[in-house]
């Protein structure tokens, strides 16, 4: 376990390591559910019918992206940008398919979160493959928002299959 808040949490010498990197893992959770709420909240407005899925099938494309992006900036070895390009076509598989079914998008936003995870718990290296290196605390925030999204995708009511309907000013009409 190379980050410093999983050495913390586990790994640490004392029980105050513990309870601190317990509160920090918490208040990551808590801005990842509250950021994924607000997210739906938005998204919902803005985004009506079939533009809503289109917007949560982009968006699991670009959180997957990210990942590029912490690759570029903790200067990653060759072998790390081909496991973070493999994951970012992964989730580009599970996006597209979530065009089709909302299941299978939800199923993406879980996977993600697994995938965040899998790079805290392994370090930079699983199974021979080389990972990329992550901020602190970026997994507990991001399997809590991927995990809160997948959950409004399952348990949802809003019609996809109706015309789309895009309304960045929806605040504009009152109530």
């Amino acid at each position: 376990m190379d980050t410093a808040l999983l050495q913390g949490l586990f790994g640490g010498d004392s029980g105050l390591q513990f309870v601190g990197g317990l509160v920090i893992a918490m208040v990551y959770a808590t801005v990842g559910m509250v950021a994924a709420a607000g997210s739906i909240l938005i998204a919902r407005e803005v985004f009506q019918g079939r533009w809503e899925q289109y917007f949560w099938a982009s968006f699991l494309i670009f959180i997957a992206a990210i990942y590029l992006s912490f690759a570029a900036y903790y200067g990653m070895s060759s072998d790390a940008w081909l496991t973070e390009f493999i994951g970012v076509g992964l989730f580009t598989a599970c996006a597209i398919g979530g065009f089709f079914s909302r299941p299978t998008l939800a199923a993406g936003y879980v996977l993600h979160g697994l995938w965040d995870l899998m790079h805290s718990l392994s370090g930079t290296s699983l199974a021979g493959l080389s990972l990329t290196t992550i901020p602190l605390g970026y997994e507990v925030f991001c399997l809590a928002f991927d995990f809160t999204v997948a959950g409004y995708l399952i348990r949802s009511h809003a019609e996809w299959r109706a015309p789309g309907k895009f309304d960045p000013y929806f605040w504009r009409h009152g109530a």
